[in-house]
């Protein structure tokens, strides 16, 4: 019996593979870069730095391998609604779960779903695709490990940029996909956006040349106009469910936002946008204290429960 079961499983996963490979075929991995010393030293700071957030006594934090990529898993203490993948920021080239166990549990515990983030690999070591590839084997495994588990997918910054590209491609394969959120999201790595400029004085965290150093490192001689790659250009987006995008109004990415939520819309796709005057890029997962932080989180979990339980928003019928 153990056998038939195991080979059972084997065929679900084979199956969701080649379903979630079938509209947008990924590239094969490529060879990149050894990193420059100073984005190594970066690494290292950010790595033994202490986590803003306190684990939330409503769930439990774990390291755990997933599809083959490491993973920290936030685990709510109550049964959960379903789960969701998140991406972490980073720009594609720093950054990891572990930093952010304590956000990722409040995801977990308020949210109540089980939220998985993958250590996928980084540029300019690892270039697109290749946390693209990690996405899609996360995302395999949880699906064929529980294919009629509600889903959720997310992530912030270049990780938002990471979820959109994956519900994009792989959306239509999932039909358990219930919503994506977004969280300061960069989804044009052509760096071309006017509030770069606009916003320069106010944005402490990103700026354009930092963007153009960081998409250079991932892309690394491929066109920045891929649609996995700047998900707002993609084509058609009917692979992206009910989203919730938040973005703050001092940040240079904030075009990114405002653009993809008008294109959601456009093509009849639920959307919520939620603009946070004065706020910083990604500060709901750095600074917890600030007001702004609370109500983004709270925001985020209660989306998560509506579209994890089936309410809230919908996608408008096609005309």
């Amino acid at each position: 019996m153990a056998g038939h079961a195991a080979n059972a499983a084997g065929r679900l996963k084979e199956d969701c593979t080649m379903a979630l490979r079938s509209r947008y075929p990924l590239d094969p991995r490529r060879t990149g870069r050894p990193a420059p010393a100073a984005l190594v030293e970066t690494r290292d700071a950010i790595t033994g730095a202490v986590s803003p957030y306190t684990l939330a006594e409503g769930a439990m934090v774990a390291e755990r391998t997933v599809g083959g990529v490491r993973c920290i898993v936030a685990s709510p203490r109550q049964p959960a609604l379903g789960g969701m993948i998140y991406f972490h920021g980073g720009g594609y080239r720093l950054g990891g779960p572990d930093r952010m166990a304590g956000f990722l549990s409040r995801l977990a515990a308020d949210g109540g779903c089980r939220v998985i983030a993958p250590a996928y690999a980084l540029a300019p070591e690892n270039p697109y695709p290749a946390a693209l590839h990690d996405a899609a084997a996360v995302i395999d495994a949880v699906a064929a490990e529980a294919p009629d588990v509600p889903m959720m997918i997310g992530g912030d910054s270049a990780g938002g940029g990471l979820a959109a590209a994956c519900c994009i491609a792989f959306g239509e394969s999932l039909p358990s996909l219930r919503g994506a959120v977004l969280l300061s999201p960069w989804l044009d790595l052509r760096v071309c956006a006017d509030s770069f400029e606009r916003c320069a004085p106010s944005d402490r965290l990103f700026s354009r040349e930092s963007a153009q150093d960081a998409a250079n490192s991932y892309l690394q001689g491929l066109p920045a106009d891929a649609p996995l790659a700047s998900p707002l250009l993609a084509g058609a987006l009917d692979g992206m469910p009910s989203t919730l995008i938040i973005a703050g109004s001092a940040e240079v990415l904030i075009q990114d936002s405002i653009d993809f939520a008008a294109r959601l819309a456009a093509q009849h796709i639920g959307v919520e946008l939620s603009v946070i005057p004065h706020m910083q890029h990604v500060s709901p997962t750095l600074f917890p204290d600030l007001p702004s932080s609370a109500r983004s989180l709270s925001a985020i979990t209660r989306f998560m429960r509506e579209r994890l339980n089936g309410t809230g928003l919908i996608a408008d019928p096609q005309s």
